[in-house]
């Protein structure tokens, strides 16, 4: 099962790694995320260098089936958050699998 890393977890992190006071760590990475999120409703597009591109886009309604009652229905447009990393972080968690070659399945 995959874990989940939390906002506490990156507080810890700062503690452990740069010697933060548990409380600081924690106020700073909650600022961040909270920072992150007003630019998204003002600017709609945030980029942090080294870790990567926060953007606002909206999805246009449409008709689908509820797998439920197979009865038609649409779904509402709606706003999401988009992340696409930076290649500094990209490359990062690309590294272990960088001897692998790519496989083309179907042409």
């Amino acid at each position: 099962m995959d874990k989940k890393v939390l906002i506490q977890d990156l507080a810890d992190g700062l503690v452990l790694r740069r010697g933060l006071p548990k409380k600081d760590a924690d106020v700073f990475v909650r600022s961040v995320f909270e920072i992150i999120g007003e630019y998204l409703q003002t600017d709609k597009i945030v980029k942090v260098k080294g870790l990567g591109t926060f953007k606002l886009v909206t999805v246009d309604s449409r008709e689908s089936v509820d797998v439920n009652t197979g009865e038609r229905i649409v779904i509402k447009k709606y706003t999401k958050i988009n992340f696409t990393p930076d290649p500094v972080l990209r490359d990062a968690v690309n590294k272990p699998f960088a001897q692998f070659e790519t496989v083309v399945l179907y042409e």
